[in-house]
């Protein structure tokens, strides 16, 4: 097993409202979390996210992804919860990126707009779907790849955990391959690294350390408008 992880408030941002989880045993579990709320508040709903989710008991002779629509579920309710009994939480929420890697399967859990990707064969792939305003006006061809990278609703989420009663949680399952690259990122690494730069550095820098660093060190070039939260896993 080998990973790294870069984690950085950036260079806009008062407090860091994203979370993560790596965790190996007994299940590999990894999970990126970007929170939103005032007075900390994003802080909070991302850590209760990742730490709902570090806590619970996938049993393994049970359907993995419908334990992740569980587990999702259950963080979504606790979270309007925390905001109904606690005023300076009220409003807060979080997206999340969560997957499950076990019997060289990924099992993928996803709300929001931190992302996913596979990394196979030299090429990048982004696994998640961005549940986003501009992702929407995209799949309508009212707006380019190109306007959406700049977009300024791109922040625009139409799901989060704590925001609404009801979830469409994104699931898959992916078999994975020997030396597979997976990348978990909030939007402080995509929103400030184009695809094809990301896929690039993918494509150019073997050691996981370095490209891991690289990543977050080019998003904070390029403006670090965000707190940045990556992780890298290879796939034994």
């Amino acid at each position: 097993m080998r990973h790294a992880i870069f984690a950085n408030i950036g260079k806009a941002r008062a407090e860091n409202e994203d979370s993560y989880l790596l965790k190996t045993k007994p299940l590999t579990i990894i999970a990126v979390a970007d929170g939103m709320g005032g007075h900390r508040a994003g802080e909070v709903a991302s850590k209760m996210a990742v730490d709902i989710i570090a806590a619970y008991q996938f049993d393994l002779q049970e359907e993995l992804l419908n334990q992740i629509v569980q587990v999702i579920e259950h963080a979504n309710c606790q979270l309007i919860k925390s905001g109904l009994d606690h005023e300076k939480y009220r409003g807060m929420g979080t997206t999340l990126a969560m997957g499950i890697i076990y019997n060289q399967d990924l099992y993928l859990g996803h709300i929001g707009d931190s992302r996913i990707y596979l990394f196979r064969a030299n090429q990048l792939k982004q696994l998640t779907t961005d549940h986003s305003l501009v992702n929407e006006l995209l799949n309508q061809q009212q707006i380019t790849l190109q306007e959406a990278f700049n977009h300024p609703q791109r922040h625009v989420i139409t799901q989060a955990l704590g925001a609404q009663v009801e979830l469409d949680v994104e699931t898959i399952k992916i078999p994975l391959l020997k030396n597979d690259l997976l990348l978990f990122c909030t939007d402080g690494l995509s929103d400030m690294i184009r695809f094809k730069e990301i896929e690039s550095l993918f494509q150019t820098v073997g050691d996981i350390e370095q490209l891991t660093n690289l990543l977050g060190e080019k998003a904070l070039e390029n403006g670090g408008k965000d707190n940045i939260t990556l992780i890298i896993y290879q796939i034994n």
